[in-house]
């Protein structure tokens, strides 16, 4: 059966026509957002059954079943609804709808009205006589019944009399060329865009070599629109690659503006009614490679070399270059390993894309003891969803030296986290033990640094050397003991680290300008009026 799924809402949308996809995987699967669009589609692809939500905007359920009722357009029509309301499905069924289901849909449910419509088809049809329903069919001269045959032929779902039908096309016996067509729409493009307008266009511009015959492809996703086009003529396309290559390069000057125009040339067949199947195959596999922009848009199926074994980065010299100074290193050997992988664009797309993900897991498997959670969750995310869904080497790469720099950054900041700690470690490490001998050697020992590094990271971090700060801690507790005025000098001398008093005496004045004695008596005032 054709099945068309209508829904405003784009989650429920692509949710109903996967699960029909899974019930019935040889059942073909329309979608339409709204009564307006569904209403054309049922005009022109006549789907056998419609599975429409009640509340839309522009038009309704409802008022899209009174114009099929006025145009009397003939389709199976099931409501769905979250409103379990009888003044709705009363409404519907008088609208002539077949069924009402209630959101969320079971499977079963779904399944079970899809066997009671394709029953109720298989007894309509058996009602009428051959003559009728003959007389009722579109003429083989139709393009519309031809494409849809044409269609179910490539889809391998054509009844016995329809295959009968279809041989007896006379051009179908002749030699010719399959052409795979795809056009990606670009963001705030898809608006301007006429699909039927771009087929005509499609259709023309190949019928420059022959007879042509272009129809489109049921895609999923609402951006993208593919076709094929199966041209009859005696002439292969290997010989007229250079014209082929000017009219695909007028074709995406025309539709550049809607987004990025594709195309895979299959095999020539000598008999396109034996081999047409086959080079249909084989051109959509060949636009797969148009991942690569290399390509500029077209490839023949026979320009594919096969390639080597994927080079894989090492991951531990990518991750020391990440290090660095800055992330360049990182991406330039980065870049220069999926260039050698890409091989001249001649590589699988989806092996190019399972290498950039395992590099960003292996990568996040090695800074997990040294950034956050976060990072990991962008690597995670960027290798099982952002990337399967890139659509051009170009991007791919995009996302990978994004996702490089931003560990880059995240290594570098957990680098001065690092440091800021253990500067702090050591300048408690010196208030907790001034009354020891405190040397730069035997700091670093303590932290496990080179005393030369550690000289260094201190007076970056602080501005001040190691001495500065010992003898800063030295002196704050000096004077907080001469005021306390419990300790002769050469008593605080000794729990400040001095065991020369007459040295501790020299750095107390050249600090405080003033001596120890001195600072005690200044002291002693402010004591008696605090007391």
């Amino acid at each position: 059966m054709k099945i068309l799924v209508v829904d405003d809402e784009p989650r429920h949308r692509r949710g109903m026509a996967s699960m029909i996809h899974v019930l019935r995987p040889e059942d073909q699967v329309l979608v339409a957002k709204d009564g307006a669009s569904a209403l054309e589609l049922v005009r022109s692809e006549k789907p056998d059954a419609v599975l429409t939500d009640i509340r839309m905007p522009s038009m309704d359920g409802l008022s899209f079943l009174k114009k099929l009722e006025d145009e009397s357009l003939r389709t199976k029509v099931v409501m769905v609804s979250a409103y379990n309301l009888f003044e709705y499905a009363q409404a519907a069924i008088r609208h002539g709808a077949y069924d009402y289901l209630l959101k969320p849909v079971e499977a079963g449910k779904v399944e079970d009205v899809l066997r009671r419509i394709e029953s109720q088809l298989v007894e309509e049809s058996r009602q009428h006589s051959e003559s009728e329903a003959l007389k009722h069919r579109l003429s083989l001269t139709s393009s519309a019944y031809r494409n849809r045959l044409l269609l179910s032929w490539l889809n391998g779902s054509l009844t016995d009399m329809e295959r009968k039908e279809l041989e007896t096309l006379e051009w179908m016996q002749g030699s010719g060329t399959v052409i795979f067509s795809e056009i990606r729409i670009g963001p705030g493009n898809k608006a301007g865009f006429d699909a039927g307008a771009w087929l005509k266009h499609l259709e023309q511009a190949w019928a420059e070599f022959g007879k042509a015959c272009t129809f489109s492809l049921h895609v999923l996703q609402e951006e993208v629109f593919q076709a094929v086009t199966i041209i009859q003529t005696a002439q292969p396309a290997q010989e007229r690659k250079p014209e082929i290559r000017r009219t695909v390069s007028s074709l995406e000057a025309e539709w550049a503006k809607h987004g990025r125009l594709t195309h895979g040339i299959g095999p020539d067949c000598r008999c396109l009614w034996t081999d047409a199947f086959q080079a249909y195959r084989a051109a959509q596999t060949a636009n797969l490679y148009n991942f690569h922009e290399s390509w500029s848009g077209i490839l023949f199926h026979d320009e594919l070399l096969p390639t080597r074994n994927p080079i894989l980065l090492d991951g531990e010299k990518l991750f020391e270059a990440v290090q660095g100074r800055d992330a360049e290193a990182a991406i330039a050997m980065c870049r220069a390993a999926f260039v050698q992988l890409a091989a001249n664009g001649h590589t699988n797309p989806n092996l190019i894309k399972e290498c950039a993900s395992l590099t960003l897991m292996r990568m996040k498997s090695r800074i997990r003891d040294y950034v956050d959670r976060q990072i990991g969750s962008a690597l995670t995310d960027s290798a099982l969803n952002v990337i399967p869904l890139c659509h051009t080497y170009a991007e791919l790469m995009a996302v990978l030296e994004i996702r490089l720099r931003d560990v880059h950054d995240a290594l570098r900041q957990a680098r001065l986290d690092k440091s800021e700690i253990i500067v702090a470690e050591c300048l408690r490490w010196i208030q907790e033990n001034v009354k020891e001998e405190l040397t730069l050697e035997r700091a670093a020992e303590h932290f496990f640094f080179n005393p030369s590094y550690f000289s260094t990271l201190i007076k970056s971090r602080t501005g001040r050397t190691f001495s500065d700060h010992v003898t800063e801690t030295r002196m704050r507790r000096a004077k907080e003991l001469l005021a306390e005025n419990r300790l002769k000098i050469y008593e605080i001398a000794a729990e400040c680290g001095y065991q020369d008093t007459k040295y501790f005496c020299r750095v107390f004045k050249k600090q405080n300008g003033m001596s120890p004695e001195a600072y005690k008596h200044a002291s002693f005032p402010q004591r008696s009026r605090e007391g």
